[in-house]
This record gives structure tokens, C-alpha cells and sequence, in this order.
């Protein structure tokens, strides 16, 4: 009966008018929802549906740590691993697992009017890989406290240091250094100004000096933002603020958990209030971030998207207040303009600034393996700098990412004569030779101590080999350094010549 009574309904319906009303129905169903989604992309479009969306679990690897600072040095043939996590906005963990360049790529937008766009979207990030959600618009942020006690401050290291190969700053560093007695014991450590402690990484001590080893990253305002490397002990007040931070702190050195050693707590701190201590490195290095000021000395910032910080790196000292950059001065062996330093140096068309191996970028993002004996090399090993001394500019510098055979001297390394300056090659000069000398410690003699480093360098007449280098165009170079060998010794290329680009 059943039956019977469903195949007289299907006769109806194809025997009647009723097929004819199904179908219009069903047509006119779809153009409805085709016109709502075409209205939705047009509101995402417009920039009024705001949208996140989900990313992949990535791991990263690194080779050998980027190590950078002084107290000893990072042996290449290291291995360690190490995931980065941003923050969630709903919580002081972290959810999934980013490299720092996706983090960079997926969520930080580089403008021309970088304060209009971060007012865009409670979704946007800094370039400290932090979230802007809740930052404080102001304006000419003044720094009215020094990060170390003056007279526990042995000297300032400017924008710019190249430490060579085994320790990292092939290209110049965007940090300057506030270097104290290692030997002094523990020296608290103040913050330059009112804002929030919102990034806190815990890194591997190193060299096996018995301290902790904490990045603290400041936001000061919606776009003025900075870092805190090596401290080394953690304010009380800033542990009992948040529970994953004494979590973090809780870990011993041997079962620190390099795939979760970052926090993002949103810590009000006030100027001058103590945040830690620092003891044993020697050294408190120091990242400030302006977004309202970009670099114009370099050629392509797409080659920096894993470092989004690069771009807007300014030197400290023009945002204290008078009376405490009077002070600053004193410590600074840096006496010609900008005397905070300079990290950006590419001139169109010419061979000064940075280069990188082809195929790679600063990060090494887009890396091609390559091994320093029976491990991977570190992302630097691609990097190369003809530029200038951050103390004394007026001394050229080269600065190679990898071991050239050079008598064990890791670089920078000077040039004989103090000549060709690399703003005066291009294309046209052909192949150039450069006689790299060794370099000679004269912090001392110029009245300044320096923890372990050589600061202040000039040049000696001492050859450690002849580098070739020739533009292809105004992006492209080919590079060789020939070891023990003087310019006159040198007819030309080997075959066995690096490519750079930028």
C-alpha cells in the first residue's frame, strides 16, 4: 500500500506543473546563496569582516645556535632544536608552533604609515612578533631610565658590530651593548620606561657559566618597542604576575624545554622599576623598534621578512632624556655622527652592504644545506658585508660568513690600505682585489674596557689572503677569497667562486 501510494506522487510530480515550481524554487534558492557569499567577499575585501586564519603546526630546526654575544665562543658542530610559539590571544600559553618567519610573513604588515595600519586591526602584530591588541597610542616616548646603574657601565657598544663567523654578526648588528664587569656579581637591571613586559624567551646559558639566560621584549607604546638580551636573573614581582612565568623559571638548564621556552604575559612595568639582574655575560644587549622610522640603506627588506624588527631597528640613544644621553656619551667610544651607529649601508649599483648566497636570505628561510663539517651550517654562513667599523667608520670592513681558511682569524677583517671603498665599486670596475688584514685590539689604549671583545680595532699590514669580487649587475656579484695568498699572487677567478645576491 505503501508503494502504491509513493509512485502516485512521483506521477504527479512528472505529470504535473509541480516540477516546474521545484525547479524555479531550487534555482532561485542558489542565486540567493551565491549573492550572500558574493557580499561577504566583497565585506572581507572592504577590510570590514576581519578574518584569522588558522596555521600549520611547524617545527624548526636549528643546526647551531645563533649566538652572538662574548664570554667564550659558540663552537660550530652543535646541534639543537628549537620551536618557536606565538601568543594566544586568549590565554599566556601558546597554541600551535610557528617558525618566526611564517609568524613575520602571515602577520606583520609593512606600510608606508606603519602607526595608521597597526590602528587597523586588534589583530595585528609588531615586529616583535607580539600582538598590538590593547597597545597604547603615544607619542614621543622618552626613556627616563638607564637599564644598568651609569657607573656600572663600562663602555656602550653602538649599532653595527661584526663579530665574525663563529659567533654570528656577519652583517651589522641591530642591537647595541651595555657592558658591565663580568666579574662584579649580580647588577639589577630597570626598565627605560612605563609599558608591558609581553614576550619573554628563556634561552640556553652557554659556555657553561652557571647563569640563566632570558630575552625580555618590551611594548612602550603601539609602535615603539624593544629587547632585553642576557638577563640573567628575574624580578620576583614579575614571576608572581604570571604562572607561566615561574614555570619557565622553574625549569632547570639540563630539562629546559627548547620547543616551549616562550611566554607571552602582558606585564605593566613602570620606569625605572627593576625587572631582574644581570651577572657573568659582561654584556646587556639592547633591540629598539620604531615602526614610524624604516631603514633606507636596504635594497630589498624582503630578503630581512624573517627578522620584520630589521627594518625599524634604531639605536637607543636618541630616546633618553638629555640628562641621561649626557651620561650615555661618556660611555660611548663612538665620537663621529650618527654616534648611535648604523646598521644599513646598500647603495644601488654598488658593491657596499650586504649580500647573500643565492637561493638564500638573511634567516636562511629559503636555505640551501650546506655543512661545516659533519653538521649544518649556521643561517650566517650565507651572509657577506663589505661595509664599515661601527666605532670607526672611516675603516672599511668585510665581514664572511664561513671559514676561508684564513689562519683561524673568524673576521671582520680589514683591508690593506683601507682600499677600494666598497661605495665606489660597481659593475663597471670589473674584478676588484681587497688584501684582507687582521685586525688589532686598541680598546685599551683608547681608555675603555671592553669583556672579552676586541670594540676598538684598527688595521694592521698583515695579509691572511686576497678577495676577489665582481658585480654581474647591479643585484648579482661573484666572490672568492684565495688564503695566504697577496693580490699579486692572484690572476683571477678559480672556478671555485661563490654567487651572491640581494
Amino acid at each position: 500500500m505503501v508503494d502504491n501510494y509513493f509512485k502516485k506522487i512521483v506521477n504527479m510530480i512528472f505529470t504535473t506543473n509541480v516540477l516546474r515550481l521545484v525547479l524555479v524554487f531550487v534555482v532561485l534558492l542558489c542565486l540567493l546563496l551565491v549573492g550572500c557569499s558574493g557580499a561577504e567577499l566583497n565585506k572581507r575585501d572592504s577590510g570590514t569582516t576581519k578574518s584569522i586564519e588558522p596555521q600549520k603546526s611547524v617545527e624548526v630546526k636549528k643546526s647551531i645556535p645563533a649566538v652572538a654575544e662574548q664570554k667564550g665562543e659558540q663552537k660550530i658542530g652543535q646541534k639543537t632544536e628549537q620551536n618557536v610559539e606565538p601568543h594566544d590571544a586568549k590565554t599566556n600559553g601558546s597554541t600551535s608552533l610557528y617558525t618566526q618567519k611564517e609568524y613575520a610573513t602571515n602577520n606583520y604588515s609593512k606600510s608606508n604609515n606603519a602607526k595608521d595600519e597597526y590602528k587597523q586591526s586588534d589583530y595585528k602584530q609588531s615586529p616583535i612578533f607580539t600582538k598590538l591588541k590593547g597597545c597604547e597610542e603615544k607619542k614621543d616616548v622618552v626613556f627616563t631610565s638607564l637599564p644598568i646603574a651609569a657607573e656600572k657601565i663600562t663602555v656602550i657598544e653602538p649599532q653595527g658590530e661584526l663579530t665574525g663567523y663563529v659567533s654570528g654578526h656577519i652583517t651589522p648588528g641591530d642591537h647595541v651593548g651595555f657592558q658591565y664587569d663580568a666579574n662584579a656579581g649580580a647588577i639589577p637591571v630597570y626598565a627605560l620606561a612605563d609599558g608591558y613586559l609581553v614576550r619573554v624567551e628563556r634561552n640556553p646559558g652557554y659556555f657553561g657559566i652557571g647563569v640563566k639566560n632570558y630575552h625580555f621584549y618590551f611594548e612602550y607604546s603601539c609602535t615603539l618597542f624593544g629587547s632585553y638580551v642576557h638577563i640573567t636573573e628575574v624580578a620576583p614581582e614579575l614571576l608572581a604576575a604570571d604562572a607561566s612565568f615561574a614555570k619557565l623559571d622553574g625549569f632547570s638548564e639540563e630539562k629546559l624545554p627548547l620547543g616551549q621556552n616562550f611566554i607571552y604575559p602582558r606585564i605593566p612595568v613602570k620606569a625605572g622599576q627593576m625587572i631582574g639582574k644581570v651577572e657573568k655575560w659582561g654584556l646587556l644587549g639592547m633591540l629598539t623598534v620604531d615602526s614610524t622610522v624604516s631603514h633606507s640603506g636596504f635594497i630589498s627588506s624582503k630578503i630581512y621578512d624573517g627578522e620584520p624588527w630589521k627594518m625599524h631597528a634604531v639605536p637607543v640613544f636618541g630616546y633618553f632624556s638629555p640628562a641621561l644621553q649626557s651620561q650615555i656619551d661618556l660611555k660611548n667610544p663612538r665620537t663621529v655622527e650618527p654616534r648611535g651607529g648604523r646598521i644599513d649601508f646598500d647603495i644601488p649599483g654598488k658593491l657596499v652592504g650586504n649580500w647573500f648566497v643565492e637561493g638564500t636570505d638573511y634567516a636562511s628561510s629559503k636555505k640551501i644545506e650546506q655543512y661545516c663539517g659533519d653538521y649544518l651550517c649556521p643561517y650566517w654562513a650565507n651572509h657577506l658585508s663589505f661595509v664599515y667599523d661601527s666605532v670607526e667608520p672611516s675603516q672599511v670592513r668585510v665581514s664572511i660568513g664561513s671559514d676561508m681558511g684564513l689562519g683561524g682569524d673568524s673576521g671582520p677583517y680589514g683591508v690593506l690600505g683601507n682600499s677600494p671603498d666598497p661605495k665606489t665599486i660597481s659593475v663597471a670596475s670589473g674584478i676588484v682585489k681587497y688584501e684582507l688584514v687582521k685586525l688589532k685590539d686598541v680598546t685599551a689604549a683608547r681608555g675603555f674596557k671592553s669583556q672579552g671583545k676586541a670594540l676598538i680595532t684598527e688595521n694592521t699590514n698583515e695579509v691572511l689572503g686576497t678577495l676577489l669580487v665582481s658585480m654581474s649587475d647591479e643585484n648579482h656579484l661573484k666572490m672568492e677569497v684565495f688564503a695566504k695568498k697577496k693580490a699579486n699572487e692572484v690572476a683571477g677567478f678559480s672556478g671555485k667562486e661563490k654567487m651572491y645576491y640581494r
